[in-house]
């Protein structure tokens, strides 16, 4: 029996910890003893313990740069990889993986993987920010065996970079098979339920979004959207939690959209709350291959969509929905507006993009991949 040890850095329940939670739960316990090693005490650390997963504590691990708290968690994962004698060291999220990498070096552990869930330089920061964000990125991958990127678009991004070019392989992010909540219901619990009978008896458009509130997924710029639209029969629903909530609540109090505009917080099991929507929207300015765009895809709905990371090649422009630019909230007028003058088209885009998530990012294949990865590691 193989034994695996995820890392990552944050223990809410974003992309790359839902990457984390649907693998370990689901690789066959007779072939492979998984344990995650993860900051704070979030979503993703309970959900893990309530599957009976062992779960490292690394104190100090943030997101954002701290010399004195990196050398801390340096040490603890040294540590924690020579108690644990992992035969695989799998790493997520950009910072940690940095750290990881090294300690996991250091400690002998036989094989590193690393999981690129969208290059961090791609951010909007200050050039100087970027190249060296970059640098560290071309450490990481350097330092592991094999590097996971989520797109061939993400593949081609580093592919000339020196050492790396063996080391990369693809393979897509995936959804997992759910069940939606009948309408009613889902809107009653997001919105309650006196709200959501006037949304159903007035037939109110819901334009929905599931993405942690961070700068990243660019909800300033689809605030400014709605705000540009100034449609009072569009709500827009934002599901999960995050550090920008108080500046995007600052944000729709002076935009006057408080009754149009909805900052649920975060749901347990959000994906089923899809069929509360009409429309998904996702405005970020980067990203990796999003679960929430095949989430959305799978349960049928259109979706708009910045074309940023792996997104255009999930989604092709007015055939499986519709792609726009980022920070672009006059794009997300127009396309709102377009979503709802074509009913015909945007009926044939969801069927085609529901169909591609069932049969190329079905969850079967991915854990396949993963699995295949997993065995081919001498013991």
């Amino acid at each position: 029996m193989k034994k695996i040890l995820y890392v990552i850095t944050k223990s809410n329940f974003g992309g790359a910890q839902r990457y984390v939670y649907e693998l370990t739960t689901h690789l066959p316990k007779d072939r492979f003893e998984v344990s995650v090693a993860l900051g704070g005490d979030g979503l993703l650390k309970t959900k893990l313990i309530e599957e009976g997963i062992l779960v490292h504590s690394i104190d100090g691990a943030t997101r954002d740069i701290s010399f004195t708290k990196d050398i801390g968690v340096l040490w603890r994962l040294y540590k924690i990889f020579r108690n644990v004698k992992p035969d695989v060291v799998h790493l997520n999220s950009s910072k940690i993986s940095g750290l990881g990498a090294v300690a996991a070096r250091v400690s002998g552990v036989k094989h590193i993987i690393y999981t690129n869930h969208g290059w961090p330089f791609k951010e909007p920061r200050p050039f100087w920010q970027k190249l060296l964000i970059k640098s560290l990125s071309w450490i990481t991958v350097a330092l592991t065996d094999t590097t996971i990127v989520l797109s061939e678009i993400e593949k081609n991004e580093v592919s000339n970079w020196p050492l790396v070019g063996g080391k990369l392989r693809v393979i897509p992010n995936a959804v997992v098979p759910f069940e939606l909540l009948p309408r009613e219901k889902a809107l009653s619990e997001l919105v309650g339920e006196e709200l959501a009978a006037r949304i159903i008896n007035e037939k109110i458009r819901i334009v929905g979004t599931i993405a942690e509130l961070h700068r990243n997924k660019g909800l300033t710029y689809a605030i400014e959207g709605m705000a540009l639209l100034n449609d009072k029969k569009t709500f827009y629903i934002i599901i999960s939690e995050g550090e920008e909530r108080a500046r995007l609540e600052e944000l729709i109090k002076a935009r006057d959209l408080g009754d149009n505009v909805f900052l649920v917080g975060s749901v347990l099991d959000a994906p089923i709350y899809l069929g509360a929507f009409d429309y998904f929207l996702l405005t970020s300015v980067k990203e990796g291959l999003p679960y929430t765009i095949l989430e959305a895809g799978f349960a049928g709905l259109p979706v708009i969509a910045t074309n940023v990371g792996g997104i255009p090649e999930i989604i092709s422009n007015l055939s499986e929905g519709l792609l726009i630019s980022p920070r672009r909230p006059q794009e997300i007028k127009h396309a709102l507006i377009y979503v709802e003058n074509h009913p015909a088209d945007i009926k044939q885009f969801a069927e085609n993009l529901q169909k591609k998530i069932k049969t190329v990012y079905s969850f079967d294949r991915l854990l396949a991949s993963i699995e295949d990865l997993y065995s081919q590691v001498q013991r």
